[in-house]
């Protein structure tokens, strides 16, 4: 199973919930991570991760297309990989694109992102024409206002495509992201209780919903 966090645009959050998504699922199933982003955030998380003395998540890091195909070639049917890709557009961060079961697009709630989601969706209609097969991308509100209850136009910019599907989990933004990070630990792990847990653990019991992972390991 290969899910992808991807956007060609920098700054919506894909690191960081990709890393909490991957320690949400390798709570009862086995999860590896790749890290194709420049700036390598999520294995820099992960660092953190083992110099604090927690069980590091196994993270790959690839340049170039041929390796990630190797890659995926020889995993087996039991492993979870969750890919970090870029927040730029790559012939690698397609190839991404291309591989996955279940692609995640977070986006903030501002106005301006339909600017980013308009480059994106070309590259999602190029990718869909190449490949005979139209690519969705199930998109997540994140990083948005706690108190904002209104998204009615990018919600509606989304609704439009063929190519974006909003998902019913939302994300706010809170600091117990960056909190948890600067040790290496996901929201649960920092808080088990906080609001930050709460709206990680809709979004993975979604996301699980959707492509229908069974857990293989007991909490």
């Amino acid at each position: 199973m290969i899910i992808t966090i991807s956007h060609q645009k920098g700054g919506v959050g894909k690191s960081t919930l990709a890393y909490n998504i991957a320690l949400e699922l390798a709570r009862k199933n086995n999860v590896e991570v790749i890290d194709l982003d420049v700036q390598q955030t999520v294995t820099a998380y992960n660092q953190i991760r083992e110099e604090m003395g927690q069980t590091p998540l196994p993270v790959h890091i690839f340049t170039m297309a041929e390796e990630l195909e190797n890659y995926f070639e020889s995993m087996d049917d039991e492993t979870i990989v969750i890919v970090d890709s870029g927040g730029f557009d790559s012939s690698l961060n397609r190839f991404a694109i291309l591989v996955s079961d279940f692609i995640i697009t977070p986006v903030s709630s501002e106005f301006t992102e339909i600017l980013g989601l308009q480059k994106y969706e070309s590259i999602l209609r190029e990718l869909s024409e190449q490949s005979g097969v139209s690519i969705v991308t199930n998109v997540v509100l994140n990083k948005t206002n706690p108190n904002q209850k209104k998204f009615d136009e990018v919600n509606a910019f989304i609704n439009s495509s063929k190519h974006f599907s909003l998902m019913d989990s939302m994300m706010r933004r809170r600091v117990d992201f960056a909190n948890s990070v600067a040790y290496g630990f996901s929201v649960r792990e920092l808080d088990k209780k906080s609001e930050s847990t709460k709206e990680l653990k809709e979004f993975v019991k979604e996301i699980k919903r959707k492509v229908g992972i069974n857990d293989k390991k007991k909490d």
